[in-house]
């Protein structure tokens, strides 16, 4: 299955999304999703992605997997350059800080991802290459 691929359908997706609240679009086809706005680490301009989401105690977990295109998406790299973003689930609005599991801590969170999407295994064959898994934790004021 691909996800929602076309600029003007997220934007539209992500319009729903917020207007309702998440009543609308905090699903799709059984997974979770939460919104991710990340700044352009070239061009200054907000980006919003609709991501499928793991919960691990209070953080958020989502894969970098663009589909398993041969190249990271564009959310990924504006991450990294800024150190976090904010999501929105549903109702609830939270600034993140974000990294990159590795070693023990990305083999712990992989199974339960597939539990949530097993299409990770998919685009990951087809990336030729293992996928990026961010941990994002809100930020408590």
């Amino acid at each position: 299955m691909r996800i929602l691929t076309s600029r003007p359908v997220l934007t539209a997706c992500n319009t729903l999304y917020r207007a309702t609240g998440g009543v609308l679009g905090a699903w799709w086809f059984g997974q979770p999703i939460l919104l991710l706005t990340t700044v352009g680490r070239r061009t200054g301009e907000r980006r919003v992605s609709g991501l499928v989401f793991l919960r691990d105690g209070g953080r958020y977990v989502v894969v970098a997997s663009d589909n398993g295109a041969a190249s990271r998406p564009g959310w990924y790299f504006n991450l990294l350059a800024s150190g976090g973003g904010a999501i929105q689930y549903r109702r609830t609005r939270q600034v993140v800080t974000a990294h990159e599991a590795e070693g023990e801590e990305r083999e712990r969170l992989w199974p339960p991802l597939l539990q949530v999407y097993s299409g990770y295994d998919r685009h990951q064959a087809r990336a030729g290459r293992p996928l990026p898994v961010m941990v994002l934790t809100p930020v408590t004021s």
